[in-house]
């Protein structure tokens, strides 16, 4: 398989989501990427990694690391902010142009009430879009996508937990929907399983729109206290839901094997999901990302 293996900010606790955790430096996350062999890094939440083009490629370029994407995270069912969310996306699209990357990853994102009942078993409670919804939703999903083609960008749409493309009827439906030369998808094992589907035969079925994957393993004994004890996102993940690649339930081998039968050839981005509370926590992500490392290079990547 012709892979690169990168990582992203999320391993070293810096996410998107305000006021998710304490941060450490970036100059630290780049150099311990580098270090530990990673050979590009997602973008991470707009302001975080230098945001000048020239400085951030000096910088890129300082540590050997390749800028591979960048999470977009927006919310298009709702009339009142559809333009706002939009006008956000198309604005994160071009700034990962300007900056040389490739992949826009594009994801709902969610709100208080889908982050409660992310992974439960019984969603009947949770939130869903309507006709409608669904209909705006696709709308600014495929005109985002269309903006970033025009742009030399590939769209990898993210389903992710705690969000309205959660489960695997919500992933079928928002595929159905959109134009499969526009929109791909990209496979996160440790989200899809969170949200109870399995990445393999997903990868499988749809082959053809697998354009990005972020490979994390879940801990069985924390995810089964999600579903039993009902558990938020937040909290699973404050419980270690994410741990280092090979120490969960996720069949790391079975999986990049299905990459390889569906002759995937793009990234494959490790992430861990984490919140740091420093200076406590501050080596913690060095030494899980150090052992996701090595399991994926005793499989050759």
């Amino acid at each position: 398989m012709s892979i690169r293996v990168g990582t992203a900010p999320i391993t070293w606790g810096v996410c998107e989501i305000p006021g998710w955790g304490d941060e450490l430096p970036p100059q630290r996350v780049l150099a311990e990427m580098a270090a530990l062999g990673f050979a590009g890094t997602e973008l991470g939440p707009w302001g975080y990694l230098p945001s000048p083009a020239g400085r951030l490629r000096t910088e890129l370029k300082r540590y050997g690391l390749a800028l591979i994407g960048g999470f977009c995270p927006v919310t298009l069912h709702r009339s009142d902010t559809f333009d706002e969310q939009l006008t956000f996306g198309i604005g994160v699209a071009s700034r990962l142009h300007d900056l040389g990357a490739t992949v826009f990853v594009l994801a709902e994102a969610g709100d208080e009430v889908r982050r409660t009942t992310a992974g439960h078993p019984d969603r009947s409670a949770a939130p869903k879009f309507t006709g409608g919804e669904w209909g705006r939703f696709v709308e600014g999903v495929s005109e985002l996508a269309r903006r970033a083609a025009d742009m030399g960008l590939i769209t990898a749409f993210h389903p992710h937990a705690g969000t309205y493309i959660e489960t695997e009827p919500e992933i079928e439906e928002l595929l159905r929907r959109t134009p499969s030369d526009l929109v791909g998808l990209c496979i996160d094992t440790g989200h899809l399983l969170f949200g109870g589907a399995d990445p393999i035969p997903l990868t499988l079925r749809h082959a053809a729109r697998v354009r990005h994957v972020h490979v994390k393993d879940v801990s069985s004994q924390v995810l089964k206290a999600v579903r039993s004890d009902h558990l938020s996102y937040l909290e699973a993940v404050d419980q270690g839901i994410f741990v280092p690649l090979g120490d969960g339930m996720v069949d790391i081998p079975s999986f990049l094997r299905a990459l390889q039968a569906v002759n995937y050839d793009g990234w494959v981005v490790l992430e861990q999901d984490v919140r740091l509370q420093l200076p406590e926590s501050g080596d913690i992500p060095r030494l899980n990302a150090k052992r996701s490392r090595q399991t994926l290079l005793s499989f050759g990547l």
